[in-house]
């Protein structure tokens, strides 16, 4: 208790939480000892974090050094075992005669099998099972280069994809970008301009004709002799004409509906609509090419 702060003297938590880090700090010194055997640790600071960290550094240390043992000793035990194996083969002295009569030819096709057996994980060597390992291995080696193609096929897809959508954020950023034109070739802001103040026009001029229809209707009850029936049917044609006109406008209005009033903003949110446009494009041809590759008959490897 003479190490401990006077602090700590007085408080049971304070003291065994003071007991606990001399206890790690003496560890720490005695590992650092055993690591510096031949001279002493270089100074640092003596603080919890250093602690904590040469703490966490120990463990894994320690779990190392016992993992690098047993690995010693089972290689060792492995090793143990087959010279004792070797030097129970009754036929050892036989095969030592054997292989030393070989010519160089053949010993150079005895290691070639030895090393194609343990490659293909087969200890007893036999022509069929080898011919059947390597034939897998030849088909497994043909599949992983066909994806490796059509990884590499996708990733140019796509780094194209990216540099045409690079190249249109780069034009629509630009001061010299122009809205695009409509299906007729006329300019998409001044057909729309063009447009509405037709619709306007138009929509100013119903009450004049409403007035003039109802005029005429009382005309030509009133029994007036300028108005005839003729001239009450060509002026309802002519309404009716001029109604049509303004449904069409409409409808045509009306499919530029949702768009900004700012060309800027509407220009911008036509190129989003074409966007995914394109997207969905190429959604459709992936999943066409996928059909396509998936219900064409597969080539049989001979």
């Amino acid at each position: 208790m003479a190490s401990l702060s006077p602090t700590a003297l007085f408080s049971p938590s304070l003291a065994r939480a003071q007991q606990a880090s001399q206890n790690d700090w003496s560890y720490i010194d005695s590992w650092l000892a055993s690591l510096f055997a031949s001279s002493k640790p270089p100074p640092f600071e003596r603080t919890p974090e250093t602690l904590k960290y040469l703490l966490a550094l120990a463990a894994q240390n320690e779990a190392a050094d016992e993992e690098a043992e047993l690995l010693f000793l089972s290689q060792q035990n492995a090793l143990e075992a087959l010279q004792k194996e070797q030097e129970a083969e009754p036929n050892a002295e036989i095969l030592e005669q054997l292989e030393g009569s070989l010519s160089r030819e053949g010993k150079t096709a005895l290691d070639a099998l030895a090393e194609l057996s343990g490659a293909v994980s087969l200890p007893l060597p036999e022509a069929e099972k080898l011919g059947r390992r390597m034939l897998d291995l030849h088909i497994t080696s043909s599949n992983l280069v066909q994806a490796a193609d059509r990884v590499a096929i996708l990733d140019t897809h796509l780094n194209k994809e990216l540099g045409n959508l690079n190249v249109l954020i780069e034009d629509l950023q630009s001061d010299t970008y122009h809205p695009s034109t409509t299906a007729d070739g006329k300019d998409f802001v001044k057909e729309t301009i063009d447009m509405q103040r037709k619709s306007k026009v138009l929509l100013a001029k119903l009450p004049e004709l409403r007035e003039r229809v109802a005029s005429l209707s009382t005309n030509l009850g009133g029994g007036g002799s300028r108005i005839t029936i003729s001239d009450v049917k060509i002026e309802e044609e002519k309404f009716k004409e001029m109604l049509t006109t303004v449904r069409e406008l409409e409808n045509q209005v009306k499919s530029y509906h949702g768009l900004p009033q700012d060309t800027d903003l509407a220009r911008l949110e036509l190129e989003q609509v074409r966007v995914e446009l394109r997207d969905l494009t190429r959604r459709r041809d992936t999943m066409f090419e996928g059909l396509v590759e998936r219900e064409s008959p597969k080539k049989t490897r001979s």
